[in-house]
């Protein structure tokens, strides 16, 4: 026998479900932080201890020094890379700045929306 819902039911189910998909969609992320950040701590250490076992100098697995006030030495894998920090800093301000219209305009939209759906209800009832 099949039961017929409501609409106050299907209205809760459909929000359950919803809530259900954030909530793993959000568990899932933080397990994939959680395994990336586990794996490079595993990494630091079964690579610190093995170059203090063979008493190795080399570079080790991430590591970075400053050489001037301008460039940084980074190495990564054993492989040196310089990088300028003045470049570094201005990726950094524009991803900031794209990030910040980015939420702007989601939030404008969302305002915009919750006035057209109020304005609805409110004709309704």
């Amino acid at each position: 026998m099949v039961r017929k819902m409501n609409r106050v039911e299907k209205i809760r189910t459909k929000k359950l479900n919803r809530l259900r998909r954030i909530k793993g969609f959000f568990a899932g992320i933080l397990t994939f932080i959680l395994l990336i950040t586990l794996l490079y701590i595993g990494l630091e250490i079964v690579d610190e201890t093995n170059r203090k076992m063979m008493y190795m100098e080399d570079p080790s697995f991430l590591s970075y020094k400053r050489l001037d006030r301008n460039n940084m030495e980074v190495v990564f894998c054993g492989d040196k890379y310089l990088v300028n920090i003045a470049k570094v800093h201005m990726v950094i301000a524009d991803v900031k700045e794209k990030t910040e219209d980015g939420i702007t305009i989601i939030k404008k939209f969302a305002e915009d929306k919750g006035k057209v759906v109020t304005k609805l209800v409110q004709d309704i009832f």
